[in-house]
C-alpha cells in the first residue's frame, strides 16, 4: 500500500508544556502535516468540535484532566472511536503502556522519542486510517442502498389489512435487517379470500431478492381457487431459478364467505387456530419448494372454520428467539401469547405478540425476520 501523503493529514498535539508542544509541531511541520496545538484537555476538547482531526499525539500528566481519562472520554464518543490517539510522555513505558492502552490509546512512546520511530509510527497509523475511513464510507453506502431497498420492499410486500364478507386478515412483516427474506399477502381472488406467508432462507438483501422472485410467481399464477394448480405452478416455476443451497417454505389456505378453507403447509410452521377456546396447531406436511427432485406429493388440507375462529400464521424468526438463559420460546411460548391476545384487533395483536416476544427475549436480540397474518372469522 502506498504511503498516505502527509499533506492531507491534520495532527492534533495536546500537552501542556509549551516547549513539548513547539518540538513536536517542528518535527510534524517539516514532515507537511497540518498541526494544530492545544495545551489541556478543555482547550482540545473545543477544538474537536471544530476541525477535522486525524491522528491525536496525547501527553499524560496534565492539570485539571490526565490524558488517560481525556482518551477514555473521546472513546466513548462515535465519532472519536476509531481516530488513532498515541501517547507521547515522560512516564515509565512499563507502569504507562498497559495504562494508555486499558484507555483507548492506540500506542506509546516514551519522552525522549526518537524522530524516524515517531514519523514510522504515525504513517502507520494513518495507513490504518485510510482503510478505516473506506470502510465506514462502503459501510455508509451500503446502508444507503439497504434503505432504498427497504423502501421498495415495503411497495413490494406492504403490511395489508383486508375485511371481506365480515372477515378480518391482516398482514405484519418485520425484517430483522433493512430488508429480509419473509414474505407475506393476503387478496381476494375469485370471490375468494386468498393467503400467503414465505420465509426465504438467508437474511438480507439475498433474500430478500428470493421473496421477490417468490412474489413473482405468485403473481403470475393462473386465476383460479384450485389449490393443487396454484401449488403445482409455484413449484415448476421456482424450482428452476431458485439459487443454489435456497429453499423456500410457505402456507397458502384458501378461504370462502362461508369458514370453507383447504390449505397447504409446506415445510412451515403449523398454523395455530384459536376455535373459540382452545388453540389448535393445524397438521399437514407437504415438502418446501427447492431445487432438489423430491419425490413427495403434495397435501392439501381442508376444514371449516367456526364464527368466532381466529387464525395465526407466523415464520419461524417467532418461535426460534431464545432468552438469556438460552431457552428457545418455541411453539408452545407463542401459543401461549397468542392466547393471551387473541381477542384484540389484528393490528394491535401483532404489536403485543411482538412486545411479548422482546420482553421473553430480554437483553438477547432476534436474529431472524417476522413475519405473521391473522384472519378473524
Amino acid at each position: 500500500m502506498p504511503e498516505p501523503e502527509s499533506k492531507q493529514y491534520s495532527i492534533l498535539i495536546i500537552d501542556d508544556a509549551k516547549e513539548n508542544v513547539e518540538l513536536l509541531a517542528k518535527l510534524l511541520i517539516s514532515e507537511h502535516y497540518k498541526v494544530i496545538k492545544s495545551f489541556s484537555a478543555d482547550e482540545a476538547r473545543k477544538i474537536l468540535l471544530s476541525e477535522k482531526v486525524d491522528i491525536l499525539l496525547l501527553d499524560v500528566n496534565m492539570p485539571v484532566q490526565d490524558g488517560y481519562s481525556f482518551c477514555k472520554e473521546l472513546r466513548e464518543i462515535e465519532s472519536f472511536k476509531l481516530v488513532p490517539i498515541l501517547f507521547i510522555t515522560a512516564v515509565d513505558r512499563e507502569i504507562g503502556f498497559q495504562e494508555a492502552i486499558a484507555n483507548g490509546g492506540d500506542d506509546f512512546i516514551s519522552k525522549p522519542f526518537h524522530k524516524k520511530e515517531l514519523i514510522a509510527k504515525i504513517k502507520a497509523f494513518l495507513r490504518i486510517k485510510v482503510l478505516q475511513d473506506q470502510i465506514l464510507l462502503e459501510k455508509t453506502k451500503y446502508e444507503k442502498e439497504l434503505r432504498a431497498a427497504r423502501r421498495v420492499q415495503e411497495q413490494l410486500i406492504p403490511n395489508k389489512s383486508l375485511h371481506w364478507n365480515n372477515i378480518e386478515a391482516e398482514s405484519f412483516l418485520q425484517p430483522m435487517f433493512q430488508i429480509g427474506g419473509d414474505f407475506v399477502d393476503v387478496w381476494e381472488e375469485e370471490n375468494r379470500l386468498h393467503c400467503v406467508i414465505a420465509d426465504c432462507s438467508g437474511h438480507g438483501p439475498s433474500a430478500a431478492l428470493v421473496a421477490v422472485m417468490f412474489k413473482m410467481q405468485l403473481m403470475n399464477c393462473p386465476k383460479t381457487n384450485d389449490l393443487a394448480i396454484k401449488i403445482e405452478f409455484l413449484r415448476k416455476n421456482l424450482k428452476g431459478i431458485l439459487p443454489e443451497d435456497y429453499f423456500i417454505t410457505f402456507v397458502y389456505l384458501i378461504l370462502d364467505s362461508n369458514g370453507e378453507m383447504e390449505y397447504i403447509k409446506c415445510g412451515h410452521p403449523e398454523p395455530l387456530l384459536f376455535d373459540g377456546t382452545n388453540i389448535i396447531p393445524l397438521p399437514g406436511l407437504s415438502p418446501m419448494i427447492v431445487d432438489l427432485d423430491l419425490k413427495l406429493n403434495d397435501s392439501i388440507c381442508h376444514m371449516k372454520l367456526k364464527k368466532g375462529s381466529s387464525l395465526l400464521l407466523y415464520t419461524d424468526g417467532l418461535i426460534e428467539v431464545t432468552n438469556t438463559s438460552l431457552q428457545m420460546l418455541a411453539e408452545e411460548g407463542l401459543t401461549q401469547i397468542f392466547l393471551n391476545n387473541v381477542n384484540l384487533e389484528p393490528y394491535k395483536m401483532f404489536q403485543n405478540i411482538l412486545q411479548d416476544i422482546l420482553n421473553y427475549c430480554g437483553s438477547t436480540s432476534p436474529e431472524d425476520d417476522m413475519a405473521m397474518i391473522c384472519i378473524k372469522f
